[in-house]
């Protein structure tokens, strides 16, 4: 039998403080840090996915960019990231709350070189470093 990689999808939020480049990320019990997101489901697109995920894990309802920006491969898993934007309305106020994670904070984008993450996020933050700049 083949084995059939498991497909997960990774959001990357980007707000500005200041003119300046913040990017929200997530701590796993593992101690790394990671972009909110999982796995897709049977029947599921990636944006769906992407948005039934960060109500999950966040609380918040996002809109998924449809181009992704980066696509990686880690052991079983396929994973695609995308950018995406944080809805607010009037029953939300938008601010990310950790549900399944132990912490969520924002990260300056340029300061994010020494925090633990696993290769595919630290090649992903690099990516939107570089597009930020």
């Amino acid at each position: 039998m083949k084995n059939v990689l498991t497909q997960v999808v990774a959001g990357a939020h980007i707000k500005y403080v200041d003119n300046v480049p913040f990017i929200l990320l997530g701590l796993k019990p593992s101690g790394n840090w990671e972009f909110p997101g999982g796995k897709v489901e049977n029947n599921e697109s990636h944006s769906e996915a992407m948005e039934r995920e960060w109500i999950e894990e966040l609380g918040v309802m996002v809109k998924c960019n449809d181009e992704r920006f980066g696509h990686g491969r880690s052991g079983k898993y396929e994973v695609w990231f995308y950018e995406v934007d944080i809805k607010q309305d009037d029953y939300q106020d938008g601010e990310p709350i950790s549900q399944e994670h132990i912490d969520v904070k924002y990260f300056r984008l340029d300061e994010c070189d020494g925090l633990e993450m696993n290769s595919i996020n630290k090649t992903m933050i690099n990516k939107l470093s570089n597009r930020y700049s």
